[in-house]
């Protein structure tokens, strides 16, 4: 049946059926606080699918865009050089801090993920000794908001998506 079928391509279907795992498994006291709305939040955060859906956009859409891009990239060299945190772990809690900032019911900081990484809320202590560029941050928020218009995302929720990234600029930048 996948046959055929390239690695990103496995890569977003795993990742699609997972949100719809989570979507599902709505018993599962992990799974509902990492922002499982139900339906019921008319927020910005629900119309992107929730805590499952930005992570896939991230997964799929932003991480690719980001790593390969040759302005945003050398930045995420570290990580994908295996030091400091997971990717996987980065993605997660950038998509709960997203859901939670954008009226999703995921938790601000603190989640315990899966693997035992404990997410934090400090951009600064997270980006310290990256002495990131103000110029680096801005192309962060338009490869996103490039990523949102080419997967039909609204452009009023592109615009509070870049609202709160733009927000955490000061612990991102020069640190």
């Amino acid at each position: 049946m996948l046959h055929g079928v390239t690695l990103r391509s496995k890569r977003v279907l795993v990742m699609g059926l997972l949100a719809a795992v989570m979507a599902v498994a709505a018993g599962s006291p992990t799974l509902t606080a990492a922002g499982d709305n139900k339906g019921k939040n008319e927020s910005v955060a629900a119309d992107l699918g929730g805590f499952g859906g930005i992570l896939n956009f991230l997964d799929a859409l932003v991480v690719p865009a980001v790593v390969t891009d040759g302005v945003t990239g050398p930045f995420f060299a570290r990580v994908l050089a295996g030091k400091g945190e997971a990717p996987g772990d980065i993605e997660q809690c950038l998509a709960m801090l997203l859901d939670h900032d954008l009226g999703g019911s995921s938790p601000h900081f603190g989640f315990v993920l899966a693997d035992g990484h404990q997410c934090r809320s400090s951009m600064t202590e997270i980006h310290r000794g990256l002495n990131i560029p103000d110029f680096v941050v801005d192309r962060f928020i338009m490869i996103v908001g490039m990523e949102a218009q080419k997967a039909h995302v609204p452009d009023a929720d592109i615009a509070e998506v870049a609202k709160v990234l733009d927000r955490y600029r000061g612990g991102v930048r020069n640190k």
